[in-house]
């Protein structure tokens, strides 16, 4: 496969570009999430080979005839099925070991981006929090995507980070289709044109606040006189809140719940029925969602906080998470003509090709290239 790779390198570059290119190891590879493949959109060009790698015990037979980075993205999947801290444990001491060994071979930069500070399950607290401090002790770098997200995760892990270099998140623009008017949008979900549609996009897991975002709506619904309409549409990632949510409000004729895969030609509708996009979440580092909806120009309501601020000049509308009626008055004033301020310098900043270049600047930079 890495032979069959590097062939077809060379096969795709001038003889001026032809010299050994940077394997770059995507563990794990999670291609239909979008945002890898966005990231690493200028690997040819600048002499890199991203391959996915599944399972950590296949670095002990990777050889290139160049430079090697191991880029690690989320770990949590490494732990699925353990039963407990102590087998979380034993995996944890077998992913060092085989991430050590091939770094000791090879002479690979280790390389990890913080999309968050802890798997948003955190299933095994005490062997997470092992695994992060593993990280900034033996890893070449960390990647963020705000230069305020370093301190945060010192401050947690309780480690000093090697070296950081912050390349943001990116817009999904492009990378879905965007062709449906609202009209044809809203009667893909029998929603008349006269309502008022607040939207959520993402997957339902229990700190999205789903519950919170249903029941302000619930509210809502009974201090306006506009129709009104919500679509929570997402991978039903965690059983239990998906059963809540049905339970609740499957029967409620004013919500739409579409939790399940949502094919990429579906994103679209349930952007463009919407008229803002209601993003209620804990704290989180980052929020994909957010560019999503950005990408759409769409207003995003999300609590103050480290994911919102990196939204500013992408449409975002922030209320007070500490405030009780904080999301109900911003629904509110919303729905009154208030929007989120676009900036077209910053959306510039967060497009993939931009994003992905200054990614491997930085790249370029670890590997001394």
């Amino acid at each position: 496969m890495l032979a069959a790779a590097y062939g077809k390198y060379l096969g795709a570059v001038s003889a001026t570009q032809a010299n050994t290119p940077c394997l770059l190891l995507v563990m794990p590879p999670t291609w239909n999430n979008r945002y890898q493949a966005l990231l690493y959109e200028q690997a040819g060009l600048r002499q890199y080979i991203p391959v996915g790698i599944g399972d950590p015990g296949i670095l002990k037979h990777i050889s290139w005839p160049g430079p090697m980075v191991l880029h690690a993205h989320w770990f949590s999947g490494y732990f699925n099925n353990s039963r407990d801290e102590v087998e979380a444990s034993t995996r944890l001491d077998a992913l060092c070991e085989d991430i050590l060994s091939f770094r000791a071979r090879t002479g690979a930069k280790l390389l990890w981006t913080a999309h968050n500070i802890f798997p948003h399950e955190n299933r095994f607290p005490a062997v997470f929090l092992r695994l992060r401090q593993w990280v900034f002790e033996n890893f070449n770098a960390v990647h963020v995507m705000q230069q305020e997200h370093v301190s945060v995760l010192e401050s947690v892990f309780s480690r000093k980070a090697p070296a950081t270099f912050v390349a943001p998140h990116m817009l999904y623009s492009g990378s879905y289709p965007d062709g449906v008017s609202v009209e044809v949008a809203r009667h893909y979900y029998d929603i008349r044109p006269e309502e008022f549609v607040f939207g959520y996009f993402g997957s339902i897991q229990p700190y999205k606040n789903l519950e919170k975002f249903l029941s302000v709506f619930d509210q809502l619904q009974q201090q306006t006189q506009q129709p009104v309409t919500a679509i929570v549409g997402g991978v039903p990632s965690d059983a239990e809140t998906v059963l809540a949510l049905k339970q609740r409000w499957g029967m409620n004729p004013k919500v739409r719940l579409l939790m399940r895969n949502i094919p990429d030609h579906e994103i679209q509708y349930i952007h463009r029925a919407s008229n803002v996009m209601v993003l209620p979440y804990g704290e989180t580092l980052n929020s994909g969602a957010a560019y999503m909806a950005a990408g759409f120009r769409h207003p995003v309501i999300m609590p103050d906080g480290m994911a919102s601020r990196s939204l500013e000049g992408l449409g975002v509308v922030r209320f007070d998470s500490a405030d009780p009626d904080g999301l109900l008055t911003v629904m509110l004033e919303v729905m009154e003509g208030r929007r989120g301020h676009y900036d077209e310098d910053a959306l510039a900043q967060v497009r993939a090709d931009a994003v992905s270049s200054r990614f491997f600047d930085a790249l370029d930079a670890v590997i001394a290239r």
